[in-house]
């Protein structure tokens, strides 16, 4: 009877410490989830200024994307002037290429694309922003963001963004995928 007891009590202690585990790792990975959430933020939020300074001085964007390195800095990517009259894939494509080859060189630890599209909102086709944003630890999204431009007001006012997940792009094969 002692045995069985002692058995039991072995069997309880190590249950206890294998949930306990399981709430640390669950813990863990949100932690780690909302580091690269707020890293993914970041991106939107740096070259949401540029997109709202473009619309507010020429009412259009000029596709450009935004790397983010280990050190927290962030570097913009344009289309170089020598590729200027490219056709607009074309500039998607190098700006593509460009992040793609950071995320290769262990440059960049997370990136965004900023394109003007037309982009679903409540049913139908508006001006918009799709912005594709990517970590290297296996986040990838499709963020769609409709504005519209207040003339009267001189003003630009953005709806809620919608998301999708996308398939990774620039860091092609992500390290350690904690987001899905």
């Amino acid at each position: 009877m002692k045995l069985l007891k002692s058995i039991l009590i072995v069997l309880a202690l190590f249950s206890a410490f294998t949930e306990a585990e399981e709430n640390e790792k669950k813990q863990d990975t949100k932690n780690e989830l909302q580091v690269i959430q707020k890293e993914i933020n970041d991106l939107v939020d740096q070259g949401g200024k540029y997109v709202y300074l473009q619309l507010a001085r020429k009412n259009t964007l000029s596709p450009f994307a935004i790397g983010r390195e280990e050190n927290g800095n962030m570097i913009m990517l344009e289309v170089p002037k020598s590729e200027e009259n490219a056709s607009f894939s074309d500039k998607i494509y190098k700006l593509r290429e460009l992040l793609k080859s950071g995320a290769e060189a262990n440059k960049f630890i997370s990136a965004a694309l900023f394109v003007k599209a037309q982009v679903p909102h409540k049913g139908k086709e508006v001006d918009g922003i799709a912005i594709e944003m990517e970590h290297k630890r296996g986040m990838s999204v499709l963020r769609f963001l409709p504005y519209e431009v207040d003339r009267e007001n001189k003003k630009i006012n953005f709806d809620k963004p919608i998301d999708k997940v996308k398939p990774n792009v620039f860091f092609a094969k992500p390290t350690e995928n904690v987001a899905g």
